[in-house]
C-alpha cells in the first residue's frame, strides 16, 4: 500500500498518534519513530501549515534529509525529517508541511 505524500494531511496523521513509523536506512535495520504530536497552525485559507513531531531512539541519529518511511495504515512515503532535540526517552524529529490546500471537490 503506497500513498503519495500530498494525499496525507494533518487530520490523517492525527488519527495515527502514538503509532510507529519505520524509517528505512540503506544497509542498516529500520529505525522506529513514534508520532507523538501533530501541530496545526492558522494560516491563510488557501494554505495548509502543520508539523509532525516524532520520537526515536538515541542511536542511530537520523540525518537531516528526506527519509523513506513505512506505516502499517498509511503505507510508504518520503518525508524530510530534522532532529530538533533530545529527551531521556530519545531523539526528537520534526517534519513541517507548508503547502497550498487542495481545492474542495
Amino acid at each position: 500500500m503506497s500513498n503519495a505524500l500530498d494525499a496525507l494531511n494533518s487530520k490523517i496523521f492525527a488519527e495515527q498518534l502514538h503509532t510507529k513509523f519505520k524509517v528505512l536506512l540503506a544497509g542498516q535495520p529500520p529505525v522506529e519513530l513514534e508520532l507523538f504530536e501533530v501541530k496545526e497552525s492558522a494560516t491563510a485559507p488557501k494554505l495548509e501549515l502543520f508539523s509532525l513531531e516524532f520520537r526515536g531512539p538515541h542511536s542511530p541519529r537520523l540525518n537531516q534529509q528526506i527519509h523513506h518511511l513505512e506505516h502499517e495504515k498509511l503505507g510508504s512515503f518520503e518525508l524530510f525529517l530534522t532532529a530538533v532535540g533530545a529527551e531521556a526517552e530519545g531523539l526528537l524529529y520534526e517534519a513541517v508541511f507548508h503547502r497550498f490546500r487542495k481545492p474542495q471537490s
